[in-house]
């Protein structure tokens, strides 16, 4: 325990309390009493607390008994006051970092002893400070290597997670664009048609026809073909009365052939109305009967 300073110096201050103990202190430890030695420490400091002389020196000698002791924790807690008082306390450096070299604090020791040397050098101090300046030097890089291992830990989760939003953020623009129903898969109608048929666009689905819709989108004269196709020829013939009766609403760029201007698309067909002349009396719509069958 370190002793609060006094205030000020007592009038009647007694000098001779805190000497008297100094010299019992330094006796017992000259012996090898180092228990009687911290006693005495401790009450040379009491007597330099009451008169507000509070002293370095002594705080730095009972560090120095306290290594002895096997108390390095204590020591460093009497050198830090010390420290406190007068910083260039060579005694204290030297025995604070002889205290954190004997925790194992490597880097603490070799600043506190290269401090002590570069104040007042000692040559019996060399081969000390050396060793500690070699661990030091061994502990700074192993707290180096973690910190970096740490920062790629960091950097590896932070990439994992913004690979996982960016997933999931395409994932949900893919789900939006697909809209309900159609897929997106159909030329030239989009993610799905809202207000159609439920059984054509059911229909739709079918590959055949798909396949049938992407044949006439790239030769609109193989329109007539498919017309006689028992399976694309009445779905044809649905999505022109649809177009016909605007029950196709979005068709905006894609029934291929040009199937009529109902359906909101460029072009018209002869066979297949839908507004594409604007005349009233529009020619009805062929039956598969009624088409020619392409060889």
């Amino acid at each position: 325990m370190i002793p609060k300073n006094a205030d000020e110096t007592p009038e009647d201050a007694d000098w001779s309390i805190a000497g008297e103990k100094k010299s019992q202190a330094s006796a017992a430890a000259s012996e090898g009493n180092y228990d009687d030695a911290l006693k005495f420490y401790g009450e040379a400091l009491e007597a330099e607390a009451v008169t507000a002389s509070l002293s370095a020196t002594t705080l730095a000698k009972r560090a120095d008994i306290l290594l002895k002791l096997d108390r390095p924790a204590a020591a460093v807690h009497d050198c830090d006051a010390a420290l406190i008082i007068n910083p260039d306390s060579v005694r204290a450096l030297k025995t604070r970092g002889k205290a954190n070299r004997r925790l194992g604090y490597w880097t603490k020791a070799n600043l506190d002893l290269a401090a002590a040397q570069n104040i007042d050098y000692d040559p019996d101090l060399a081969e000390l400070c050396s060793l500690v300046k070699d661990k030091a030097a061994s502990e700074l890089a192993k707290e180096r290597d973690a910190e970096r291992k740490k920062e790629l830990e960091e950097r590896k989760k932070k990439a994992a997670e913004e690979h996982r939003k960016k997933m999931q953020q395409e994932e949900a623009e893919r789900a939006a664009s697909s809209g309900p129903g159609m897929g997106g898969g159909m030329p030239g109608m989009g993610g799905g048609i809202p207000g159609m048929d439920p059984d054509l666009m059911a229909s739709l689905q079918n590959p055949k026809v798909m396949a049938a819709l992407q044949a006439m989108q790239s030769d609109p004269s193989k329109i007539m073909q498919y017309m006689s196709d028992p399976d694309v020829g009445p779905i044809l013939q649905k999505m022109a009365a649809a177009a016909q009766s605007g029950g196709m609403p979005g068709m905006g760029g894609g029934m291929p052939g040009g199937m009529g201007g109902g359906m909101g698309m460029p072009g018209s067909s002869p066979n297949f109305g839908g507004g594409a002349t604007g005349d009233d009396d529009d020619d009805e719509l062929p039956d598969l009967e009624e088409v020619d069958e392409v060889d």
